[in-house]
């Protein structure tokens, strides 16, 4: 009869059982320790896998399973663990020590099990290899190792592909015959090349790995060591030249000896069945995992098999709906404004990092996506989606311009993040937004300033630690159109390459799609994202990573945003509404002043405000109002001799002409309408010292700005300060 084996457990058993309880189940779990306790079935096995997971769940549980194993007969307890230390020394005699388990996994999944690093690896109870070592106690390099036992030497290697994805760590396997010491193994996707039977053939294997040393060589360049490109700019997966039987294969240990010299750029590391002066660091000896060979069977073609995009919040590691505590807290220095895009190839997560390549492996501060039109946007949802995540508002802040108005970023406008969104850019929203970017630019300058904060990060440090400093968040500008923004308004890539320049400093970050023609802007790029024919690539420096985005996110941009608008109230904005898009303006809006007349709004885009637009003749001079038939010139006079009227008690001092001018009034203050400029008395035009200029029958009229007349809008009560060159609204008395 078969033995019955019954587990208490999570995820799915490395091998086949009869029934599995989670260790959660705490109900089911007591059953079935009480049916152990009595007695069991003949033949039974208690297998408890992962003692440190389910002792967590059940405080009990070693005295329950030291009572079985000392009084129940004809049954089996069975103990799997990473470490014979997690367990109670009582019970180690029960553990089998599980190969998974001691790697921390319970099942294999690439997305759960490729996340370590290249520094050391467990081969065995209580034993760990160091794959690293610093020579000159500086710089990290590999140690070239040699194992004197097959089971360490395969322990070695299957723990290596069990923990790290394809993209950081291969090998090569040299047999000097055709034994079976990589057996299993070589089905694994980390064998870049199997070579059976070297003894007769090394010459073609020779000459390979010098070829290959070379490449590397060339390719990591000038960088003091390959460790200097893990991270985001990784090019190279470290290269674990594995050899069984070297006395046996003439020349090899020659070639071997010249590419272990480098091993510190060119990361080709040597694993030696013996030991050699050229390997002399051994692998410890020690009782290896009992199922060692059937998981060297079983895992290398589960790493082969394709696994499932994770959804936008499985990605984020984040469960149930929004919440701002866990999502907007603060993190590391190393993870702000680093987050997940998507998943590679091995389903390992593609990130993205903003913040500039000195400070902790950034990526940016600039960036562009590389796409047509109609698939940007995809892109651009996972990516301010995935900040704005993880970032609040008073640490990042998204200025949106959509050139084409295609609403590529709809939905992300919700965001409380969002510090200005503009859906098309006609003249006038462009030279607003124009002047917007140059004031923020010196608005960061005046905050930085009186610290002396070399840098935004600076000045973030010293309010965290308790300076009273407002916030001063990393801002995100997503032009996306560029060069059809720069071909229509020139003077915007001065502002753009401004950002580019100083944007590590201030804290100013730019995200371009559409850029790749406007060649002033390249250099200043760090990262792209572009499509190809494979999907879409991150591309930093010499490396280029291919990925796939989350699939739901048109329903996380429908829901998420809005979310994140329930717990946070919308910020001030980069800019006002235009002041001609306001439903009305009257004077009993605008307040009193004791010797100034309010009779409006002005605009003022560098200042991100409005403000009272106000005739001032307190100097004393003269006024006009200048505009076309239908511009509101009327309007303007009525809304001018009533505020003089709230303001003086009546008109005495002033001469308010609705026409043409005959001769010149005997009064302190004259204020005439006309249809242009020429119509405007000589000595009026000669001491101005109040004017505004509605819209005129032809721009080249204008004496303020023949461009920005050109762009005001054909609406009554707009115009432009003649003095302040700024746009205004005449209110309504």
């Amino acid at each position: 009869m078969s033995r019955q084996i019954y587990r208490i457990g999570r995820g799915t058993p490395s091998t086949p059982v009869n029934r599995s309880f989670d260790p959660e189940d705490h109900r089911r779990c007591q059953n079935l320790l009480a049916w152990f306790e009595r007695g069991a079935e003949p033949g039974a096995t208690l297998l408890v896998d992962d003692w440190k997971l389910c002792a967590a769940s059940d405080p009990g549980l070693a005295e329950s399973v030291r009572w079985i194993a000392a009084t129940a007969r004809g049954v089996e307890v069975v103990i799997t663990a990473g470490t014979p230390d997690d367990v109670p020394e009582r019970l180690r005699s029960l553990v089998r020590l599980d190969f998974l388990a001691m790697h921390g996994l319970s099942t294999f999944t690439k997305a759960e099990a490729w996340k370590g690093e290249w520094d050391r690896v467990p081969i065995g109870a209580g034993t760990v290899v160091e794959l690293t070592h610093l020579p000159d106690g500086q710089y990290r390099t590999g140690r070239h190792l040699h194992a004197t036992t097959r089971e360490t030497f395969r322990s070695l290697l299957l723990g290596l592909m069990t923990t790290h994805s394809p993209k950081l760590f291969q090998a090569v396997f040299i047999d000097a015959h055709d034994s079976d010491t990589f057996a299993g193994l070589d089905a694994a996707p980390h064998m870049q090349a199997h070579h059976r039977g070297a003894a007769s053939d090394p010459g073609q294997i020779a000459e390979w790995l010098a070829a290959e040393s070379e490449r590397r060589l060339e390719l990591v360049g000038n960088t003091w060591t390959i460790f200097h490109h893990r991270g985001f700019d990784q090019v190279l997966p470290q290269l674990l030249i594995c050899v069984t039987g070297l006395d046996e294969i003439p020349g090899l240990a020659t070639t071997l000896a010249a590419i272990a010299q480098d091993v510190g750029k060119s990361g080709m590391q040597l694993l030696l069945d013996r030991p050699y002066d050229i390997a002399p660091h051994q692998v410890p000896e020690c009782t290896v995992p009992a199922d060692l060979d059937d998981m060297a069977r079983s895992l290398p073609p589960l790493m082969h098999k394709v696994e499932p995009v994770p959804g936008f919040f499985a990605l984020q590691w984040v469960s149930g709906e929004f919440d701002r505590q866990r999502s907007w807290r603060m993190r590391p220095l190393r993870e702000q404004y680093r987050v997940a895009l998507g998943t590679d190839e091995h389903a390992q997560p593609i990130e993205i990092d903003v913040k500039t390549s000195s400070l902790q492996d950034g990526m940016g501060p600039h960036g562009e996506v590389i796409a047509p039109a109609d698939r940007r946007q995809e892109l651009l949802r996972a990516m301010l989606l995935s900040q704005t995540l993880w970032h609040s508002p008073d640490d990042l802040q998204l200025i949106l311009i959509d050139f084409h108005g295609t609403g590529v970023f709809a939905g992300i406008d919700n965001a409380p993040h969002v510090y200005g969104h503009y859906r098309g850019m006609s003249p006038m929203i462009a030279d607003r937004v124009l002047e917007a970017l140059q004031g923020e630019q010196e608005r960061r300058t005046r905050m930085l300033t009186p610290g002396h904060h070399k840098t935004t990060w600076d000045y973030r440090r010293a309010r965290y630690n308790g300076a009273p400093l407002d916030p001063l968040p990393e801002v995100l500008v997503c032009v996306d159109g560029v060069r059809g923004l720069v071909d229509e308004h020139p003077e915007f890539l001065k502002v753009l390459m401004s950002f580019g320049r100083l944007g590590r400093s201030y804290g100013q970050h730019l995200l371009l799609s559409d850029s790749t023609q406007v060649d002033e802007l390249k250099s200043y790029i760090g990262y792209r994202f572009e499509l190809t024919g494979e999907g879409w690539t991150r591309r930093i420096s010499k490396s280029a990573e291919t990925f796939t985005l989350p699939a739901d996110l048109d329903e996380v941009v429908r829901s998420l945003p809005r979310a994140m608008q329930k717990v946070e109230p919308l910020h001030d904005q980069l800019l006002p509404p235009p002041l001609h898009e306001w439903s009305a303006l009257t004077l009993d809006q605008l307040g009193t002043h004791e010797r100034a007349m309010p009779i409006g709004m002005r605009d003022v885009p560098f200042e991100h405000r409005v403000d009272v637009f106000w005739a001032d003749f307190s100097r004393g001079g003269h006024g006009a109002i200048v505009g076309k038939p239908g511009s509101g010139r009327t309007t303007a006079m009525r809304t001018l001799t009533e505020s003089i009227t709230r303001t003086f008690g009546s008109t005495n001092g002033f001469h308010l002409q609705d026409g043409p001018l005959a001769g010149r009034p005997d009064a302190q203050h004259v204020v005439v309408t006309a249809s242009s400029w020429g119509e405007v008395p000589q000595f009026v035009r000669d001491d101005l010292a109040w004017g505004v200029e509605l819209k005129l029958a032809d721009p080249s009229w204008s004496i303020v700005d023949e461009r920005r007349q050109a762009n005001l809008p054909d609406r009554p009560g707009t115009g432009l300060c003649v003095h302040l060159k700024e746009q205004v609204r005449i209110a309504t008395s």
